[in-house]
């Protein structure tokens, strides 16, 4: 089971599991937090809701929002998560389940307990990075990150040799079609220059019909490498050629 430290803050997302019915509320266990919290009758649907029991069963599990804490007492709703939060939360959760084997298989391997696996890197894991998983893929991707965040060494090296074993990381394909024509006697030779260059910057570049070509370019990161895709492009052009492009939506 996935944990996390402390108690969570108003507003968060938090899956729960009702343990408990009363006539009009119900308790549910916080299954990150290791703590109950109560959804009275009003915040169980955005409906009149005559049978509390008709919209929850014990055992049953989703998401809530958390509304109040006071005194350690958590007030949770059920009516304020919508259909696209719900989904959201319960992959990141998923993902931070996984993410959990994960620690466990690293503490295994410094003949550690996953207790003090969430001790010694696990929480501060998830203060620095926001999850399990992320801290894992910081591992995999830039492990120099979790040492400027604290992280030993002895854990990083670890933690990104079970990351490599255990994260498949997507490739984003971005394109685009580059149009590049010239009017210089030497046109061909200019443009056959401009689109080595290109493949040279790790663009690649097939023809479809003068002046048409078919740009594509690859990266892990889909934010960074749609930004560098249009730098590229941006650098095909010059002042012996005339040149454009329009990005192919992925």
């Amino acid at each position: 089971m996935v944990k996390r430290r402390g108690l969570p803050q108003p507003g968060e997302l938090v899956i729960v599991k009702i343990s408990k019915i009363n006539p009009h509320s119900a308790f549910a266990y916080l299954e990150e937090y290791g703590t109950e919290g109560m959804i009275h009758i009003s915040e169980v649907s955005s409906g009149w809701v005559k049978d509390i029991r008709n919209f929850v069963k014990v055992g049953q599990t989703g998401v809530a929002k958390v509304m109040r804490i006071e005194d350690n007492h958590i007030s949770l709703s059920l009516k304020r998560v919508d259909r696209n939060q719900e989904n959201n939360k319960t992959k990141e959760y998923r993902l931070n389940q996984r993410a959990e084997k994960m620690l466990q298989m690293t503490a295994q391997a410094m003949k550690k307990t996953l207790e003090k696996a969430y001790e010694e890197v696990g929480f501060d894991l998830q203060d620095s990075f926001g999850s399990l998983y992320e801290g894992f893929k910081a591992a995999l991707v830039n492990p120099q990150l979790l040492k400027e965040r604290g992280v030993p060494e002895k854990w990083i090296e670890q933690m990104k040799i079970v990351a490599e074993r255990t994260i498949v990381q997507k490739e984003f394909e971005f394109k685009a079609r580059l149009f590049v024509k010239t009017y210089k006697p030497n046109g061909i030779n200019i443009i056959k220059k401009i689109l080595s260059a290109a493949e040279e910057d790790g663009l690649e570049v097939k023809y479809i019909a003068a002046p048409e070509y078919l740009v594509k370019y690859k990266s892990m990161n889909a934010k960074k490498g749609e930004r560098e895709f249009v730098e590229k492009l941006e650098k095909l052009k010059s002042k012996d050629v005339e040149a454009s492009f329009e990005t192919i939506e992925r």
